[in-house]
């Protein structure tokens, strides 16, 4: 291990008899000061050393870094390696930076201290070598380095550290003879490049060896032999599939002719009896006969026919092993003959064969297409394939895998892998959710063939045979193919709609202008794109059901808060429901062309809105478009009446359910108790007496009441629950929101029309009895509240606690006028919101368009109220009471037992006895069993419905 860094500097500084040691240095204790004194044995030195030690000196001079770095000792540990930092004190003397300081190499400030920090900064030779370190960080190298790639070259590993000499001396590392083997130290078969990377060119170094150049450099001494710099250059290093590179099929023939001049006038101009030069100047690539490092003399072309190949290679025995596995290497000569490729020779691809081997092919590798296909080359090398490709990851798809190997035909035929229909197809067999595309990687889509299959986009090519149709390439492209997080992807954010604006031009246009068209800088704002609203591949037609039900859920990822208000409106409800004719966010805004609504051009704009209601409400006004599609009575300060409306509502339906909820607990035991009492007094059956308590006019109009209540609750709380599974499976089941509404106003109807005839029938009973309208309604035994209900409840709550006897009721009890008081209520303010809903052209005509919003807010609380109500309160006090358990049918019969209300209402029967009018209201005769099983039947189908109903309801607001 290394020497404690402090102690060798002080160390070294004592023995050279220097001093010059920086005051963040000299912080050392006693016990280390002994060490030193003890090692050194120069105690006077000591007084010395600590004064000056205090203070900051200049940058030092070579000899000041040699006295630590002169040391053979001297290594630190580096990535777990042991690195020697030893210098040979000769290192710079025949450099060529032997004139130059340390310290302008290592720049970094704190060098000017001394001793220095123990980790320096790379040097950074750009300094000096500017257009060289220009060209490198372009290049190949550079950046792969500026990558973090591992086997990255760096001006060290070419050139050395200290020791850098001229190129024109024998000695240097870039010396014209050592060249090759200074590049074939990475570029040599086995090597950790060729391990790592797809490089075309295999066996590099032991093929330039045994080529002409390599020859005529090392067999024959000639400097003026290429070497690889000569071809590839010495910084700006590029892929001969970039065609920039000076080793690209564009511009190999210029690189070839700055030693090869006057090519066309030494070149033979037959060659196997064709002209290679097509038109005059035209010069092909040299590559194309003669193979990058083993450059021959004789011609491939001319040496090796197809003949030659196919004597092995159209034989079905023919094959090599691979991981195990055989692989047949027959070719069908059919497929030669009707590939796009029949007129080109087997070695114009295959150009890495030897002549000299008895099987020429054995040395051969993949093909390199970029030979003649160098823009697609170079293209498909920059994209996300080519990248994976290079850096030899299993799965990635190279120009084989999707233009075949011999059989490739061009794309124009229909029969061709890269034909546009079947490009999908061709796209899909990697990228399906078992494909290769998706193994190792990250991709934001798994199955993408099967999500295209089913979009509008796949079906309109595979069930209509349109070739119009988008496939994967135009969004994609065809070689340059990136992840969307690339800002260089064609489906990048800031890009995609100029994509789908290729085939969508008159929407891009209206996109572009709208206040969604994708912006970058604009700090935490999201801006949608085409992916946003119509997604990748799941695509549908936009005027079909699919993308119409989903529209409102794509708006709210952004604008959350304007669509959970938009939900809570009639719009929205019956929108969840799937009643997509309901407006959307869409029908208001517009779909691409959105504004703000300060915006003259916006749709919702003061100038326009009426106009944007009236696609749907024909006689829409000024007052209309005052209805607050996103209000929310959360919002006091904005919205004071709704806020206010919601919480008087919110306020009496509480109070109510506080009240009558205790009311009700506190009777149940008494009420268990008469249960007991009645079973064990069961009464005889010989007296067949009957007290009449309800008209047969009554007892039907409490039917309507029952199936057009039952009607309104139901729908009605289909459409409040709107958000629930439950509401939407049963509106499916009622065929739709559409006819749920239908419904709904259809009992509605009912509603009033026995509330008008009951209305019109106390008149006419008023008129019969000569009272006065004071008297008719203030009368005994009417239904109006009167001091006696005061009586009665005090009693009852007495007696429900034990504190009293129970009271003796008369003919209408408190609960059964509040219940009567509660239809009268319920039906004025529940079926006059109910008319402004139904009707809101009509009403805003002369009321503001907010009274919408107001109308919503009663009319929802105050059904839920009645609904909560009826199905509670009152069934318990009517039919599930235990004395009453299972139903009381005296409301579809119309009589009641003259014991049972003798001993129910004792009030009202000595009343009666007294009056002499018990005679009028009894009768002897009974129900049939039969008529009877019809009408439990039916009650119990009612109580049956409304107990579901009330479930359904405490279920949504306790889990929603």
């Amino acid at each position: 291990m290394r020497e404690n860094y402090k102690l060798f500097v002080l160390r070294k500084s004592v023995e050279n008899c220097d001093f010059n040691i920086s005051k963040s240095h000299a912080n050392i204790n006693l016990g280390e000061m002994f060490l030193i004194l003890k090692k050194s044995r120069r105690i006077f030195l000591l007084a010395f050393l600590l004064l000056v030690s205090v203070s900051r000196l200049s940058a030092q001079t070579n000899d000041d870094c040699l006295s630590c770095h002169d040391d053979a000792t001297l290594s630190t540990t580096r990535a777990g390696k042991k690195v020697s930092l030893y210098i040979k004190p000769n290192a710079l003397e025949h450099s060529v930076h032997k004139n130059v300081e340390c310290a302008a190499c290592h720049t970094d400030a704190a060098v000017k201290d001394f001793p220095h920090p123990e980790n320096l900064k790379p040097v950074n030779c750009g300094i000096c070598h500017e257009d060289a370190k220009d060209k490198y960080f372009r290049g190949v190298h550079g950046r792969a380095f500026l990558a973090n790639e591992k086997f990255a070259p760096t001006c060290k590993e070419c050139h050395g550290t200290h020791d850098i000499l001229k190129s024109d001396q024998p000695e240097s590392r870039t010396y014209k003879m050592n060249i090759p083997v200074l590049c074939g130290s990475c570029h040599r078969e086995g090597a950790p490049v060729a391990k790592n990377y797809n490089i075309s060119e295999h066996n590099i170094l032991e093929n330039y060896s045994e080529g002409i150049h390599g020859q005529g450099l090392y067999k024959k001494g000639l400097i003026v032999s290429a070497t690889c710099n000569n071809c590839h250059g010495n910084h700006l290093i590029l892929p001969h599939t970039n065609v920039s590179s000076s080793i690209s099929p564009k511009n190999i023939a210029a690189t070839c002719m700055k030693c090869h001049a006057r090519i066309e006038d030494v070149h033979t101009k037959v060659i196997n009896k064709e002209l290679w030069e097509k038109k005059p100047g035209a010069i092909p690539a040299c590559t194309s006969c003669h193979p990058p490092h083993k450059v021959e003399l004789k011609n491939l072309i001319s040496t090796i026919s197809d003949n030659s190949c196919l004597k092995c290679h159209s034989d079905a025995d023919t094959h090599k092993t691979v991981n195990n596995k055989v692989v047949s290497l027959k070719v069908e000569v059919g497929e030669l003959a009707a590939s796009t490729h029949k007129n080109i020779t087997c070695v114009k691809c295959h150009s890495d064969v030897t002549i000299h081997l008895s099987r020429p092919c054995e040395t051969a590798g993949k093909v390199d297409c970029s030979a003649c296909h160098a823009e697609e080359s170079d293209i498909y090398f920059k994209s996300g394939h080519g990248q994976a490709y290079f850096n030899k990851k299993e799965n990635a798809p190279y120009c084989t895998d999707c233009h075949g190997s011999h059989f490739v035909k061009p794309k124009t035929d229909e029969s061709s892998r890269t034909f546009r229909a079947n490009i999908p197809k061709l796209c899909g067999e990697c990228h399906n959710k078992t494909g290769k595309a998706v193994q190792g990687t990250n991709l934001t889509e798994v199955d993408a063939l099967h999500d295209y299959s089913q979009s509008v986009h796949g079906r309109s090519l595979a069930e209509k045979g349109l070739l119009s149709a988008a496939v994967c390439t135009d969004c994609h492209t065809t070689h340059f193919n990136l992840k969307q997080s690339d800002e260089r992807s064609s489906v990048n954010p800031k890009n995609i709609a100029a994509t789908c604006g290729s085939c969508h031009k008159g929407i891009y246009d209206q996109y572009i202008a709208s206040d969604h068209a994708y912006r970058d800088g604009k700090g935490d704002l999201k801006y949608p794109t085409c992916e946003t609203c119509h997604t990748a591949h799941n695509i549908s037609e936009v005027h079909k059901d699919k993308f119409m039900a989903e529209i409102t859920t794509q708006c709210g990822k952004c604008h959350e808060k304007l669509a959970e208000t938009y939900l809570e409106t009639y719009h929205g409800k019956v929108y969840q429901l799937g009643y997509l004719q309901a407006a959307r966010c869409s029908d208001c805004h517009g779909a691409h062309n959105i504004y703000k609504i300060q915006d003259s051009k916006s749709q919702v704009s003061p100038e326009n809105i009426v106009a944007t209601c009236q696609k749907c409400h024909a006689d829409a006004s000024k007052k209309f478009t005052g209805y607050l599609t996103h209000a929310t009575h959360n919002n006091k300060a904005k919205f004071p009446w709704l806020y206010y409306t919601f919480w008087a509502m919110t306020g009496l339906l509480v109070s109510v359910f506080i009240f009558f909820g205790t009311h009700t607990l506190l009777w149940l035991p008494r009420s268990i108790h008469a249960m007991r009492k009645k079973k064990e007094h069961a009464k005889d059956g010989s007296n067949k007496v009957y007290v009449r308590r309800f008209t047969k006019s009554q007892s039907i109009t409490h039917i309507f009441v029952i199936i057009s209540f039952l009607t309104l609750a139901f729908t009605g709380m289909l459409l409040k629950f709107a958000f629930m599974d439950w509401a939407k499976f049963f509106v499916k089941f009622l065929g739709g929101a559409y006819n749920a509404g239908i419904l709904h106003r259809i009992a509605a109807v009912i509603t009033f029309g026995y509330f008008f005839y009951h209305v019109y029938s106390l008149f006419k009973l008023k008129a019969e009895k000569g009272l006065s309208l004071m008297e008719f309604v203030f009368a005994k035994n009417s239904l109006m509240f009167n001091g006696q209900d005061v009586k009665d409840f005090v009693a009852s709550i007495k007696w429900f606690v034990g504190k009293g006897p129970r009271p003796s009721y008369g003919k209408w009890t408190y609960w059964e006028k509040f219940d009567y008081m509660a239809v009268f209520w319920g039906v004025v303010v529940i079926g006059s919101t109910g008319l402004v809903l139904w009707f809101p052209v009509l009403f805003t005509k002369f009321l503001p368009g907010w009274l919408i919003n107001v109308a919503q807010i009663i009319h929802s609380d105050e059904a839920l109220l009645a609904v909560g109500f009826i199905f509670t309160i009152h069934f318990f006090n009517t039919h599930l009471r235990p004395e009453a358990f299972p139903m009381d049918t005296v409301i579809f019969t119309g009589t009641v037992h003259a014991d049972e209300y003798k001993e129910d209402r004792p009030r009202e029967f000595e009343e009666l006895e007294k009056s002499g009018r018990l005679q009028e209201v009894t009768a002897k005769s009974e129900i049939s069993p039969r008529r009877m099983k019809v009408i439990k039947f039916f009650g119990f189908v009612f109580l049956f419905t409304g107990i579901i109903q009330v479930i359904f309801i405490i279920y949504s607001l306790l889990f929603h």
